[in-house]
């Protein structure tokens, strides 16, 4: 069962269930509207259209779909305040070769190699989080995980995804430690 909130979210009220016990998972909406739900998956239809009634096969091509618009929003936010910051700027030719490997495709797989370390997967350091999708590496995707400054967000389960989508800062999402898919 889920329930949707449109108002009185930032008073403090949080609506309970008919018996008086709190709901599993809370995911706050990008129009202030909050969804109560008992499971992940009813999060999940609030936020990708016909969610509960999509075959397993569907499910995971919806979720890697969805979290590859939203990591190029979380790169964008990213990319956006580094620019605001003055941290980048994209008229230099050295920040315009960080900006395209930052904007380019969430599906594909990088290797990001090292003259000295040629077919190792290098850390990224750059001073802009690189945002990216565990589907898309090992052991899923052609090259290993990149380490350092990444944001990963997680289509491969819908807690972990959800979890994922707070961790990128695109959604407020809470679930009880004892929450079920």
């Amino acid at each position: 069962m889920r329930f949707r909130n449109f108002h009185a979210g930032c008073c403090g009220y949080v609506p309970t269930r008919s018996d008086g016990s709190e709901w599993s998972h809370v995911l706050t909406l990008r129009d202030g509207s909050s969804v109560y739900a008992d499971t992940a998956e009813e999060v999940l239809e609030e936020v990708i259209e016909g969610w509960v009634e999509m075959p397993e096969d569907a499910r995971h091509e919806a979720l890697v779909a969805h979290a590859s618009q939203a990591a190029l929003e979380a790169q964008q936010q990213r990319i956006d305040a580094a620019v605001a910051a003055g941290t980048i700027d994209r008229a230099d030719p050295d920040d315009r070769g960080l900006v395209e490997i930052l904007e380019a495709d969430k599906r594909a797989s990088l290797l990001l190699e090292l003259p000295d370390a040629p077919g190792e997967q290098a850390e990224w350091l750059a001073p802009v989080e690189l945002v990216l999708l565990t589907s898309s590496y090992a052991p899923h995707g052609e090259h290993p995980p990149i380490g350092g400054r990444v944001c990963w967000l997680d289509p491969l389960d819908p807690v972990a995804y959800l979890r994922s989508l707070r961790a990128a800062g695109l959604y407020d999402y809470w679930a009880l430690a004892d929450a079920t898919v």
